[in-house]
């Protein structure tokens, strides 16, 4: 026997690992098909089905997000749904984040939803600064799904609520012009309308008392309404931010003048038509919101103003200027208390372009 084994040594050696091999990959089919099929075991051991909150933290392991949902209940085997995740390279690609997962979900689908990520509960919007009532809520509407007519009804159904309407009343849309803050807002999935219009009221109300508290209101102004109508009129006027303060000097010494304000926004807001030019015809819009034709403020805002807006009113320097004008292709406005220069100037502006 001995004899026999010296001289087939060489042989049996090869066989015995060539069985090993066809052994080994044998148990490793078996564990696979083991892995795959757990999902019907799984389903038998979890006699009753629950919806169980999960945290992944960032950077947690395969070996970690396989033990945190074996002792959460998810899974009923650590080992065996780690093995599943390498065996199907996708160890590395779940995403991190809190879940709300079913504890009778096969390993398939529950990584589907680990590949996925986390459900979003908020998205975000941005109301650019300048807009119309109008144009807000389309721009709201974009962004969230809603129709312009639910928004518009949300609006003036009683149910936003702000402390700044013109006397009071919710039902006449313009009235809500300017109220509506622009920014970048997180908005919860499940808000409706109302909700969303209310946090764009509230932010306006924080911000105006904030300022207003450390500065108070200008003594050139009377009401809120009357400081965000200016707000809104250095919003429509002012390119940049250095000539916001000059600007809200020309309303002032206007105003305190009694001289009529002569706005080209407010015509355009009159006409509720955007162009980049006013027109002799335009002048004669028949309109409180014209102020070519009607002395004082507009009755409410002309649009949509941020911060700094805000603030230039609060940072008005003082000076004799009356008139401005664009008088910089990159928005640099000029101001002056000389009529014959403010013609110089426009005339100036227009041979190079600035100006139609």
């Amino acid at each position: 026997m001995n004899n026999f084994y010296i001289k087939n040594r060489l042989t049996i050696q090869l066989f015995s690992v060539i069985l090993i091999i066809f052994l080994f990959i044998n148990f490793s089919s078996n564990i696979a098909d083991g892995i795959k099929s757990s999902n019907l075991i799984s389903n038998e051991v979890n006699e009753s089905f629950q919806i169980l909150n999960i945290n992944i933290p960032q950077g947690a392991s395969a070996s970690q997000i396989a033990s945190i949902l074996d002792s959460s209940g998810v899974i009923n085997s650590q080992l065996a749904f780690e093995l599943y995740l390498r065996n199907e390279n996708l160890t590395d690609k779940l995403r991190a984040g809190s879940y709300e997962l079913p504890n009778n979900l096969s390993y398939e689908e529950l990584t589907a939803l680990l590949l996925k990520g986390p459900p979003l509960k908020t998205y975000n919007i941005t109301i650019p600064e300048g807009l119309w009532i109008k144009e807000t809520l389309e721009t709201i509407s974009a962004q969230t799904g809603f129709e312009v007519v639910q928004l518009e009804n949300s609006l003036l159904s009683g149910r936003v609520l702000s402390n700044y309407l013109p006397n009071g009343d919710y039902k006449i849309l313009q009235n809500w012009e300017g109220l509506l803050f622009p920014n970048t807002y997180e908005i919860d999935v499940e808000a409706n309308g109302e909700d969303i219009l209310q946090k764009l009221v509230d932010e306006l109300e924080i911000r105006y008392s904030n300022l207003i508290e450390s500065s108070s209101l200008p003594s050139w102004i009377n009401t809120p309404n009357e400081f965000f109508t200016i707000a809104s009129l250095i919003e429509a006027e002012s390119k940049l931010d250095e000539d916001r303060p000059l600007v809200s000097s020309v309303i002032k010494n206007r105003l305190e003048d009694n001289m009529i304000l002569q706005i080209d926004a407010t015509v355009l807001y009159s006409l509720q038509k955007r162009k980049s030019s006013v027109l002799l015809i335009d002048l004669q819009t028949d309109s409180p919101y014209n102020t070519y034709k009607y002395s004082g403020l507009p009755p409410t805002p002309i649009s949509g103003f941020g911060e700094r807006s805000m603030i230039a009113i609060l940072q008005t320097p003082e000076n004799d200027f009356i008139y401005y004008l664009l008088t910089e292709l990159n928005g640099k406005m000029s101001f002056t208390s000389d009529y014959e220069e403010f013609i110089n100037l426009k005339n100036k502006a227009k041979e190079e372009g600035v100006i139609p």
